[in-house]
């Protein structure tokens, strides 16, 4: 890893990214050329996680272990999205400290007011409409409750446990 550079790396839950990740591929279909518009969410969750398919970019757990094993390199930040969730202006002031951005009220609310959720929904530069569907859908932390079944989400534990441990 480069130690040149700044990156900011945030991490988000192994069960809401699954989710989140699923409705990336079926939202932009017309990207991955129809490959993805039959695909059930049991039968994507199938092929990442038991057949360990699919997934562009390796497996939740296997991501998240290779960035956090440069935990305290000083030219990285870790943040999470549930702590961006919960209190963004606090997460926006690490990251601009980290970038050496001055301290500016005026900067920091205005980045709050155009990082939004709801101002990103509806900004077309942002929001992938030209590829016939919304990216940006809920940006809610827990909404996996309403995907994943009990064995589905016992299997990501085993994922989240490989990372936490």
């Amino acid at each position: 890893m480069r130690k040149t550079g700044k990156i900011i790396y945030c991490l988000r839950n192994a069960k809401d990214q699954c989710v989140s990740y699923y409705h990336h591929l079926v939202n932009l279909d017309k990207v991955y050329q129809g490959m993805t518009h039959s695909l059930t969410f049991n039968d994507y969750f199938e092929k990442v996680h038991r057949v360990r398919a699919v997934a562009e970019f390796g497996l939740w757990e296997e991501h998240a272990l290779d960035w956090l094993a440069h935990r305290g390199q000083e030219n990285i930040l870790f943040l999470t999205y549930e702590d961006l969730s919960e209190d963004t202006e606090r997460e926006l002031r690490k990251i601009a400290s980290f970038l050496g951005l001055p301290d500016n009220q005026e900067t920091l609310d205005r980045a709050l007011r155009k990082g939004s959720f709801d101002n990103m929904k509806q900004d077309q530069t942002l929001n992938y409409s030209w590829a016939g569907q919304n990216f940006i859908r809920k940006g809610k932390v827990g909404g996996w409750v309403d995907t994943l079944t009990e064995k589905q989400s016992e299997i990501l534990d085993e994922a989240i446990e490989k990372v936490v441990a």
